[in-house]
């Protein structure tokens, strides 16, 4: 009988003890640093160098490679979550519908809807704007030659060496018939001649008035084509200065009289509006760029390392970065508020950066 009681008593003891085991293991499971649910939804849009899509629906960038190789130091299994633009994953996000974005801006307005890794890139704004070369300049010149101000001017002075040519005409047909006589028609036809290489100070010599009138009309023609001259190349010269400026996109300030176009949601569309520029909303950078390239807009504002990486691979020679970086801001993960993933996120984090392998990624695709 004693012996049975033993035997239950014992039975009772290790229930227990491999009860407080398997509690123990479970708690300590759940509460460790390392541990990860079965599968991570990553969220990712296609934006070039920092998530890139190849033609066979493969993922690859700077942020893609850095989270693949965080997610392999914490044994971690993943899915990529494509969404179609920046306002659709960071809305997933805040559902708690995906658990991790690899790259996004840090911003005050985003703390109170998600978590921030450590950072581990600094990035800014820039401007992608149409790249002008030598054939575009000049057909620009051509066409501001036959602006309405040139023209008009050219007109002017068209009709002002009709005036004067017929006048010295009048007064030099009989006295000095040698140089303007030949008929009505000839006689005027050398009256205009004289009066343009007058005016235009070239003076061959060939033709002069002889006649009292003649002359004294010829020093009035003289003095005014000083001064048109002058007057005239000035509009020339202001013409084709203000041709030259107007819309052209050089730095920030420029932006308030040009036509920009942004992604909603983005750091950069959040910057210009409250700097108060009249921002163009664009559903991608690529459709954004496309109308930069097609003059539908005059500039586009963006990460300064998306627009160098999409000018030079998809517009070469069609479009620049320009005006610097301004707006500085770091880049990291973002995860889900209170997120249990930040701690383990960052150990892994802060042990890629200091492997050759993460200056490798950053020289790939960061020029």
């Amino acid at each position: 009988m004693l012996s049975n009681y033993k035997a239950l008593r014992a039975i009772k003891c290790g229930l227990i003890m491999l009860w407080l085991v398997l509690f123990s293991s479970v708690y300590a499971f759940s509460q460790d640093d390392g541990s990860i649910s079965p599968k991570l939804l990553v969220g990712v849009v296609v934006a070039p160098p920092v998530y890139i899509k190849t033609a066979d629906n493969r993922w690859e960038g700077l942020s893609v490679e850095l989270w693949q190789a965080v997610a392999q130091r914490m044994d971690a299994p993943f899915e990529f979550r494509e969404f179609s633009s920046l306002e659709a994953v960071l809305d997933a996000l805040g559902k708690k519908e995906i658990d991790v974005i690899p790259a996004i801006s840090v911003q005050d307005r985003y703390e109170a809807v998600m978590d921030f890794s450590q950072s581990y890139l600094k990035s800014g704004l820039s401007i992608a704007v149409p790249a002008e070369g030598v054939h575009y300049r000049w057909f620009k010149v051509i066409e501001n030659l036959f602006s309405p101000h040139i023209l008009k001017a050219i007109g002017l002075l068209l009709f002002m060496s009709l005036i004067i040519g017929i006048i010295v005409w009048l007064f030099e047909r009989q006295r000095n018939s040698e140089m303007f006589g030949d008929g009505y028609v000839k006689g005027i036809g050398h009256g205009i001649w004289w009066a343009m290489v007058t005016m235009t100070t070239v003076g061959y010599g060939d033709k002069a008035p002889k006649t009292m009138g003649g002359r004294i009309f010829a020093l009035i023609w003289m003095i005014f084509s000083v001064v048109f001259i002058a007057s005239f190349t000035a509009t020339i010269t202001s013409q084709l200065t203000i041709s030259e400026l107007k819309g052209k996109v050089r730095g920030f300030n420029d932006l308030y009289d040009a036509r920009v176009g942004c992604i909603p949601g983005s750091e950069a569309f959040d910057f210009l509006v409250k700097k108060g520029v009249a921002v163009i909303p664009f559903e991608s950078i690529e459709k954004g760029l496309l109308a930069v390239d097609s003059h539908k807009v005059d500039a586009f504002v963006m990460d300064e390392n998306m627009l160098k990486y999409l000018v030079k691979s998809e517009f070469p020679g069609r479009m620049q970065v320009v005006g610097g970086t301004f707006d500085e801001y770091f880049v990291s993960i973002a995860l889900q508020q209170s997120s249990p993933l930040r701690k383990p996120i960052n150990k892994a984090l802060l042990k890629l950066m200091k492997t050759e392998s993460w200056n490798e990624i950053l020289n790939r695709y960061i020029q």
